[in-house]
Order: structure tokens, then sequence, then C-alpha cells
């Protein structure tokens, strides 16, 4: 008797949802980095004091301290610790730093192997 040997298809649950939850924080912080020279030249040409530079750069600074919080806190849907933080480090990379999950592991194609 001969035997079929197959690896079981195991279905991964759905990490998509969490995922798109952290890009889209990502985004957050990216928009906020960006945002940063626009403002400080509007704010040069209509308010031209050292005193309007400094309180728009301190309401930059503080959105920008909000931002990344939201960011840092974002948890992994994998392992449910915090994506990009391990300890009191903060890495912004592409995977988890506890799990190796990678941020667009739900966009990839699963690929069925039978042996």
């Amino acid at each position: 008797m001969t035997e079929l040997t197959e690896k079981p298809i195991t279905e991964e649950p759905d990490y998509g949802p969490g995922l798109r939850i952290i890009r889209k924080r990502r985004w957050y912080l990216w928009a906020e980095i960006l945002v940063y020279l626009p403002v400080m030249m509007i704010t040069m040409k209509l308010f031209p004091t050292y005193r309007a530079i400094g309180i728009a750069f301190g309401i930059w600074f503080a959105m920008l301290w909000v931002v990344v919080g939201i960011s840092a806190l974002a948890r992994c849907p994998r392992c449910g610790n915090y994506f990009h933080m391990n300890g009191m480090t903060l890495f912004y990379l592409r995977k988890c730093l506890h799990c190796q999950l990678h941020l667009t592991s739900d966009k990839r194609k699963n690929n069925v192997i039978a042996e």
C-alpha cells in the first residue's frame, strides 16, 4: 500500500486588518515628517519673526510626538506585541521585531506545497 504524503494545508489567520492599521499609522508618520518644510516656509512668509517660527515648530514637534506614539504602539496581529518596539528601542522596520511578520504578508499569495 503506497501512502500519499501531503503536507497539511493550514489556514493562516487573516492578518490583513491589523496590518492595514499598522501601514496607515506609518503613513501618518511619513505625512507628518513631509509637512515640516511647507509649514515652516509658509510660517516664515506670513510671520517672519523668530517667535512665530518657534511656535510653529513647537506645534509641529508636539504633533510629531503624538504620531510617533500612535505608530509605535501599534500591536502585531500575530503575536500581540508592539510591532515596532522591542523593550525601549523603537525601530521602524518592515517586520515585527518579535515574530518577524512582514508588513505586507497579507498581500502576498500563499504557495501550497504538496509532496
